[in-house]
């Protein structure tokens, strides 16, 4: 499994990708641009896109951005194949980037939480709507 920044000739392939593993459903997506293609192709001119690729595939990608303000990074979105789950992709993707702690939100009421909690990331904070998970591996 390659794990590098997406770029360009990447981008038809991680549209794809989420369009295919982010449903709209989902309770973890409060937020239609994660749903965009234009945000995605956007994050990718950025460098600001980090997918898994393996047998020449998108298995894993994820959306970040670094916070000058408070020296964290914090993960957007993100998705890995269904037959790639539980198996740790989404922290070796992260350890790419892991120079700084990453933060990702969650809205309260999402059972994706749990999901945050039995992978290891640490809840910093809470508010009504979410609770802010941090990576710091």
């Amino acid at each position: 499994m390659q794990i590098s920044f997406a770029d360009l000739t990447h981008t038809p392939q991680v549209v794809s990708f989420f369009k295919n593993n982010l449903e709209h459903n989902n309770s973890a997506v409060y937020s239609e641009e994660f749903l965009c293609p234009l945000g995605i192709k956007g994050a990718i001119k950025r460098k600001q896109m980090i997918v898994a690729i393996f047998n020449g595939q998108v298995v894993g990608a994820f959306r970040f951005y670094r916070k000058k303000t408070t020296n964290t990074i914090s993960l957007y979105q993100f998705a890995i194949s269904e037959i790639y789950r539980g198996q740790g992709v989404l922290k070796k993707m992260l350890k790419t980037i892991n120079d700084l702690p990453i933060h990702a939100l969650c809205p309260m009421e999402s059972e994706f939480n749990e999901y945050f909690y039995k992978s290891g990331w640490h809840l910093q904070e809470h508010n009504p709507e979410f609770n802010m998970w941090v990576f710091n591996d």
